[in-house]
């Protein structure tokens, strides 16, 4: 008969494994710009050995090899600005579409008020219930990178119990059509938020992100510099320009999701305020 015990399998798959989302930021950006940088000083050194070996470098002509390299740097730095521009746009954007659709939450339940009972109850308790599934249901999935339509069956209630309400007084009529826009909106701004919970870098991107890297810094070690320490300074301050930009994007990729990750606090504001108001 077997004893039960821990096999070294079973040990290793307990293991915590340490994922990006586990770092800190300042962590995640030094390791970046640290392991880009060693990996361009061990480039450097290996191509100052292997060219001098072969006297590469008496037939290099610094004049031409700085215009080609400049032409590459300008190409690649206009690249690179665009995707990082592209990729804190859509982080700005999907941080106001869930602060936009907390705040038209709160609305919505507000003008609620102006509704005949028993529905006014009814609605205002789906408002909440919406609310906390959003905190305690979707942005789990989002932090996962699922991109979730649950929860719409909170929204076609309260499209149902608002739409099928007949007004009977000018007060009701006004509120009414307040009830309606404000609804609408919201619906809009959760749109946005579940489009924006599946944005990322596209791989063929990232591509052009990492290779034009190892590009830009290959063509700093064909410049023809006596001294290795002044060479090495000047393709650590190319490198590690290069590697912040790459923590920016990495950083702002996934908006939801990641080192970054935009929280649900603003919802929590309104829950607080829709339990306090209740």
């Amino acid at each position: 008969m077997k004893r039960r015990g821990s096999s070294p399998k079973s040990a290793l798959g307990a293991a915590r494994i340490i994922r990006l989302g586990d770092l800190s930021l300042w962590l995640f950006a030094l390791l970046t710009v640290g392991g880009f940088n060693a990996v361009a000083l061990g480039g450097l050194i290996c191509a100052r050995g292997f060219g001098q070996s072969l006297g590469l470098y008496t037939a290099v002509d610094n004049e031409a090899v700085s215009a080609i390299f400049s032409a590459v740097l300008v190409m690649y730095a206009i690249s690179l600005g665009l995707i990082t521009v592209a990729s804190w746009g859509n982080a700005s954007a999907a941080a106001a579409a869930a602060s936009e659709e907390a705040s038209h939450i709160a609305t919505v339940y507000r003008t609620l008020g102006g509704y005949p009972q028993p529905l006014q109850d009814d609605l205002k308790d789906s408002v909440v219930h919406y609310t906390q599934f959003i905190i305690e249901k979707a942005w789990p999935a989002q932090r996962r990178r699922e991109v979730t339509e649950a929860g719409i069956e909170i929204i076609l209630h309260l499209w149902k119990g608002i739409t099928q309400f007949e007004p009977t007084t000018s007060g009701q009529v006004v509120v009414h059509g307040q009830v309606l826009d404000n609804f609408n909106k919201l619906v809009e701004f959760r749109r946005r938020r579940i489009e924006a919970a599946s944005y990322a870098v596209p791989g063929a991107l990232w591509a052009v992100v990492l290779i034009g890297a190892a590009v830009s810094i290959f063509g700093s070690y064909l410049l023809k510099i006596e001294s290795l320490w002044v060479h090495g300074l000047l393709t650590i301050l190319l490198t590690t320009m290069i590697a912040l930009l790459v923590f920016f994007i990495a950083t702002t990729d996934r908006p939801y999701s990641g080192l970054n990750a935009i929280e649900p606090t603003a919802y929590e504001i309104v829950l607080r305020y829709l339990q306090d108001y209740n």
